[in-house]
């Protein structure tokens, strides 16, 4: 923003080479001298004292009005100015928040996919889990039958280890593909 001076000067008004311009004549209408005086008795004094000086009051009048115009023009234009400023702004401000947007929707995009993916891990998960369940289920019931027909010869083991004072004898399997006799498995707890 320009100081008055240099809006009055840009504009091509001069201050008067006599020192009675328009500020001077503000500044005696404020003189403790006159200051309270009626609007009539002011307005005297104050032509007078331009008289004296060799001004007219159309003089002081006509650069009074090109100062007031010179300022009148310069807040127009700056007000006009700030206008395409703040609508420059505002045009840009729109397309800031359309690019937030596009990103926006990106990532809720992005954030949705993730959620998406986290859930068919989680279908997986829980439908391998029944297979497991009912693989555990036929498993559990195999381990069953077996532990109920090796009971009797579980207690015959038992006995035999307690003779010789060790835990466990091992279990053998037959080797011979022509043996009809099952092997006994352990049988471990029941499920």
């Amino acid at each position: 923003m320009l100081t008055y001076e240099d809006i009055y000067r840009a504009v091509g008004i001069m201050s008067r080479g006599s020192g009675y311009g328009i500020h001077k004549v503000v500044d005696m209408m404020n003189n403790d001298r006159i200051r309270d005086l009626s609007r009539d008795a002011k307005r005297a004094s104050v032509l007078m004292a331009l008289d004296a000086a060799g001004i007219s009051a159309d003089e002081s009048l006509t650069d009074a009005t090109r100062r007031q115009n010179a300022l009148t023009s310069y807040e127009t234009a700056q007000s006009k100015q700030l206008e395409d400023f703040e609508a420059r702004k505002a045009k840009e401000n729109t397309r800031i928040e359309e690019e937030m947007e596009k990103i926006r929707i990106h990532y809720a995009q992005c954030v949705q996919a993730n959620l998406d993916q986290v859930a068919k891990e989680k279908d997986a998960l829980r439908n391998w889990q029944m297979a497991m369940q009912h693989e555990t289920q036929r498993i559990a019931e195999v381990i069953e039958l077996y532990g109920k027909e090796s009971a009797p010869e579980r207690s015959s083991q038992a006995m035999a280890a307690a003779g010789t004072g060790s835990s466990e004898k091992p279990v053998s399997v037959p080797t011979d593909a022509t043996s009809t006799a099952k092997p006994s498995l352990p049988s471990g707890p029941k499920v």
